[in-house]
C-alpha cells in the first residue's frame, strides 16, 4: 500500500510539473487532460483498494465483476441475506469474503472470558498487524487468543484472508510474530 501511495503521488507530481499552471483561461483540452489525469489516478487507487478480500487467485476481470464483488462484500458484512437472484460469480465471491470478514469482526464477542488478552496487548498486536499489512489498525481483526505463560499471550488476528499470530507481553511489548493461524 506504501508503495502505491508513493506511485501515486510520483504520477500526481509529473502530470503537475507537465501541466500548464492552471489559469483563468485554460483550454478545452488542457481541462480534458487534466480531468483524464485524475481518473486515471483513482483507477489506480480504486484497483488497489482492499485487495486483501480476494480469495487467493481470483481477481475481478472487468468494472462490473468488481461491482459485483464489492455489492457481495457489502451484503455480507452487514448481515444481509444471500441475494438468490444474483447468480454472479463476483458477488458469490464477494460474499464470501464479507462473510468471512463479518466473522473475524464479531470473533471477539465469542470469545470465553478468561481468553481475552489485556487491551494492551490487543493494541500492540494490532499496530505490527497493520504495519505488516500496510492497512489501518481498524482493518485488524482478532479470532483467537490464549495465555501459554504469565504475561504472555498468543494472539491470532486477520486482515482480509491472511493471517498472523503475536506472541506478546501484557504491556504490548512484541515477542515473536509469525505468519498464519494459531
Amino acid at each position: 500500500m506504501k508503495r502505491i501511495i508513493a506511485i501515486l503521488t510520483a504520477t500526481t507530481f509529473c502530470l503537475q510539473a507537465g501541466i500548464q499552471p492552471v489559469e483563468a483561461s485554460m483550454s478545452d483540452k488542457d481541462k480534458a487532460a487534466a480531468a483524464a489525469a485524475a481518473i486515471a489516478i483513482l483507477g489506480i487507487a480504486a484497483l488497489a483498494h482492499n485487495k486483501h478480500h480476494y480469495q487467493e487467485g481470483y481477481e475481478p476481470s472487468d468494472g462490473e465483476e468488481m461491482a459485483e464483488f464489492e455489492r457481495g462484500y457489502r451484503d455480507a458484512v452487514h448481515g444481509y441475506p444471500y441475494w438468490e437472484q444474483n447468480r454472479t460469480r463476483g458477488y458469490a465471491q464477494g460474499y464470501q469474503a464479507g462473510d468471512l470478514e463479518r466473522e473475524h469482526a464479531m470473533a471477539h464477542r465469542q470469545q470465553a472470558r478468561d481468553a481475552k488478552a489485556p487491551p494492551m496487548a490487543y493494541q500492540g498486536c494490532a499496530q505490527i498487524v497493520a504495519q505488516n499489512f500496510a492497512v489501518g489498525t481498524h482493518q485488524v481483526h482478532f479470532t483467537q487468543a490464549r495465555s501459554p505463560g504469565k504475561h504472555e499471550w498468543l494472539i491470532e488476528a486477520a486482515v482480509g484472508r491472511q493471517y498472523m499470530t503475536c506472541k506478546i507481553r501484557d504491556t504490548g511489548e512484541l515477542i515473536d510474530l509469525t505468519g498464519g493461524r494459531l
